[in-house]
């Protein structure tokens, strides 16, 4: 076994939720206590696994025991015990288990109960990183609102519990359908996620000749995606971000965010939507395209 590429493979995981880490402690609405030790928890995991693999990547470059004995402060005996073949190869099979398969994709059209169509995955998984946090972090998100336990949560989700810890710490990217089943579970509409699921995936927003109505659902079912991932903060919250806004504008993200069915998404100006999705710490220009779509407008026929 070649363990390079695992080196490779956990110190990307590691930076990873490194990541996680600081997304957590910027949150517009500070996260649970016990948020910040999950994802430490995960941290740790990963980084007792890479001086596991690196090791053995170093054996097999030719390093001594002896001399990795001298830069971990462990000794010869302790570290062959620790570091056997059999116990890193354990360690690299439980890895692969639970990394995440290349998720298949959604193909355009009318978000439906049990729609799972397939298509290759068009980005690189390690670019998706930010895109699949955000979605655990909104499905976390529901879990905890609702003050049930994991179990429960799995049980609603018709998921194993250990499956829905993963989904929610960002270990796992889940299906379509695993997503609808958080959605029902927690009673929101799977539109609200369903654009942080295509993201996480590496989907790109519909074309612009989508019907109109999709594209409006879309829209503003993306913005209370982004509301949902940053654990839901009321608009005072995000004042200070939100500046320059009109009372008016004001008003039509607080009826897009809180689902009102007079909501009109289209009468929301782009300069809202980029400020507004800038607070939620949005992906800017995915939000535009979807914007676009929502208004009907040519690419080319807006101004920067």
């Amino acid at each position: 076994m070649t363990y390079q590429r695992e080196v490779e493979l956990i110190s990307q995981s590691v930076a990873s939720r490194a990541r996680k880490l600081a997304q957590v402690a910027s949150l517009p609405v500070p996260a649970l206590p016990l948020e910040a030790i999950r994802h430490y928890m995960a941290v740790q995991r990963d980084l007792d696994d890479f001086i596991a693999v690196a090791v053995r990547s170093a054996l097999d470059r030719g390093v001594d025991w002896s001399d990795i004995a001298a830069v971990t402060a462990v000794s010869p005996g302790s570290l062959k015990n620790r570091y056997s073949k059999s116990q890193v190869a354990r360690i690299v099979k439980n890895r692969r288990q639970r990394r995440p398969a290349a998720v298949p994709s959604a193909a355009p059209g009318q978000i439906a109960d049990g729609e799972s169509p397939v298509l290759p995955l068009k980005a690189e998984p390690h670019s998706l990183a930010p895109a699949r946090d955000a979605l655990a972090r909104a499905l976390s998100h529901l879990h905890r609102a609702s003050g049930v336990s994991v179990r429960t949560t799995a049980l609603w989700a018709g998921i194993s519990p250990s499956y829905a810890y993963r989904i929610m710490s960002g270990e796992r990217c889940p299906s379509w359908p695993t997503v609808q089943g958080f959605a029902r579970a927690f009673e929101i509409d799977p539109g609200d996620v369903f654009e942080l699921w295509r993201a996480a995936n590496g989907i790109s927003p519909d074309s612009l000749s989508q019907p109109h109505e999709r594209a409006l659902a879309r829209f503003a079912g993306a913005l209370r995606g982004l509301h949902l991932a940053c654990a839901q903060p009321p608009l005072t919250a995000l004042t200070d971000r939100l500046t320059g806004l009109s009372t008016e504008e004001m008003r039509t993200i607080t009826a897009l965010l809180s689902g009102q069915p007079t909501a009109r998404p289209d009468s929301l100006s782009w300069t809202a939507t980029a400020t507004l999705t800038k607070a939620l710490r949005g992906d800017v220009a995915r939000l535009r395209r979807l914007w676009q779509a929502a208004q009907q407008t040519p690419p080319d026929a807006l101004d920067e």
